[in-house]
């Protein structure tokens, strides 16, 4: 090897250590909860503060660990946006892992929405002016009840990915279950029972003012929801999604008619896998830069 070559070689390796040294990373941060009491957890990248900051929720029973999650916050902060993905706490202090099934639940959406609320407010408090909401399947949802509850002005829009329903005979609601917890309620009994919830088939462990909290988001509930929402939204669906098998594949009509910016994306699944993970990821960076110059 030549002088001249090795001294190229050498800058070239330089160059390579130093645009790794200056990357900037994720950092975990802790929030106190007022309104429902709890210590909660966050993954935060602070960026341009010039940029809208994006806050992203996962879905059900899930953690902001979830590669859905993860794809998308990366692909955010690869173009400069400053990035919040919290964990909801479902009742458990800083939370880190997912929650089973049978586990005791005791959460209810409105204490999640409570803490959307309040890590939307943290960022505010960072000096972030304005905030874009991102979320993935349940996690959609409870951002259009966010929305529909705690409109603000430094909510420039929102992104809903794999956004379904949670409650209907359809997806193996039980009516007599229903009645059982309301009737539980009536008698000021808080006890945790069995119901049959999304994919927790008669096993899903929870008191009925928690299983009660989130019955409320039937197909009709999400879809007005979003029909009267005050900030743009788009809506990323996949199109090979099982959950169509449930729902019928008319509901990305029934989204489209409420008004929000349909994309499918051909053969994607609900959470995105594979390939499919890039097209997820070129479809919420463009969004995102256009919500930005709103």
């Amino acid at each position: 090897m030549t002088i001249q070559k090795f001294k190229l070689l050498t800058i070239s390796i330089i160059s390579v250590l130093l645009s790794f040294s200056s990357l900037s990373y994720a950092q975990t941060i802790s929030h106190h909860i007022k309104s429902v009491n709890i210590e909660a957890e966050a993954d935060y990248l602070s960026a341009d503060i010039d940029k809208p900051a994006v806050i992203i929720i996962h879905g059900f029973l899930t953690t902001n660990k979830f590669h859905t999650i993860g794809s998308m916050a990366k692909a955010l902060q690869d173009e400069g946006f400053s990035t919040l993905t919290p964990t909801l706490t479902l009742d458990i202090n800083k939370r880190k892992s997912s929650i089973k099934c049978n586990s005791v639940h005791t959460h209810t959406l409105e204490k999640d929405v409570l803490e959307i609320k309040e890590w939307v407010e943290w960022l505010k408090s960072k000096g972030h002016k304005k905030v874009i909401v991102v979320g993935h399947s349940s996690g959609s949802q409870e951002l259009l009840e966010y929305l529909n509850k705690y409109p603000s002005p430094t909510i420039k829009g929102a992104v809903f990915t794999s956004l379904f329903y949670l409650s209907g005979k359809e997806l193996g609601t039980l009516e007599n279950e229903i009645v059982f917890a309301e009737d539980l309620l009536a008698k000021k009994e808080n006890r945790p029972s069995k119901y049959s919830f999304l994919f927790c088939k008669n096993n899903y462990f929870a008191t009925p003012e928690s299983y009660l909290s989130y019955m409320k988001l039937d197909r009709n509930y999400v879809l007005s929801l979003l029909e009267n929402l005050k900030v743009p939204s788009y809506t990323i669906m996949g199109s090979a999604d099982k959950r169509y098998l449930s729902v019928g594949e008319n509901w990305l009509n029934d989204l489209e008619n409420t008004g929000t910016n349909l994309i499918t994306v051909e053969g994607a699944n609900h959470f995105f896998s594979s390939e499919h993970e890039f097209d997820l990821q070129d479809h919420l960076v463009e969004i995102i830069k256009q919500l930005s110059d709103n």
